[in-house]
């Protein structure tokens, strides 16, 4: 589902993300228990969004003093995923982040799907690379048209109301990643069109996951 705003220019676009960033991180921020020169990290697929996301935080943690970490989760659903980490960890080492990694096997696919358990597993994963790193604070790249499919997906699921809540801007403790640890989504104001034009403006390199067209998942039949 898209999003209702006219096509900015890159320039524009550009200015915008990095805008609405830089206010939605400092509002996170303040609200995770985080030291001024303290570590964040970036849960980072190597996809347009998150690779965005790494470059925009890469030049925040530069001029702030922060050390910024990328995180990696191998699901080893795909035969190009040992291409897409060494991509990953070489586009970190470019930013100046450092990189670690945690290979998953995705389990109770009948129960759950194989979405919804590459979700749970990828959660743990990134909660045990936080906490390997001592990190608070992860940042996620979800956008504003991921949030439209969220509230979808909630309502097919029946969740009523409670389903139009959508994603938060920040979970002070996510049950996902485990105790003590916060998520952060920094783009959420930000449309996928926006990230897009900002990414190519700036020459975010990225690559492509062949699963986001296949309409056997149903985010991918959703958009």
């Amino acid at each position: 589902m898209g999003s209702s705003r006219k096509s900015a220019s890159p320039n524009k676009a550009v200015r915008l993300v990095t805008e609405r960033f830089e206010r939605a991180l400092e509002g996170i921020l303040a609200r995770v228990v985080v030291s001024a020169d303290g570590a964040v990290a970036v849960a980072y697929s190597g996809g347009l969004d998150s690779s965005l996301l790494l470059a925009l935080a890469a030049r925040h943690c530069h001029e702030h003093g922060r050390t910024l970490h990328a995180f990696h989760i191998h699901h080893g659903l795909s035969p190009n995923a040992d291409q897409w980490r060494t991509h990953c960890e070489r586009q970190a080492a470019s930013l100046g982040a450092r990189f670690d990694s945690l290979d998953i096997r995705v389990q109770d696919i009948a129960r759950d799907g194989v979405e919804q358990a590459a979700r749970l597993a990828r959660h743990e994963a990134l909660g045990q690379l936080c906490r390997r790193h001592k990190v608070r604070l992860l940042l996620t790249a979800h956008h504003q048209d991921d949030q439209a499919e969220t509230v979808l997906l909630q309502l097919f699921r029946g969740t009523g109301l409670r389903g139009l809540g959508g994603m938060a801007e920040i979970h002070d403790a996510h049950a996902l990643l485990g105790d003590g640890l916060s998520l952060g989504r920094p783009l959420l104001d930000c449309s996928r069109a926006e990230l897009e034009q900002a990414a190519a403006a700036l020459d975010v390199q990225h690559i492509v996951d062949e699963s986001n067209a296949d309409t056997r998942y149903r985010r991918n039949a959703i958009r």
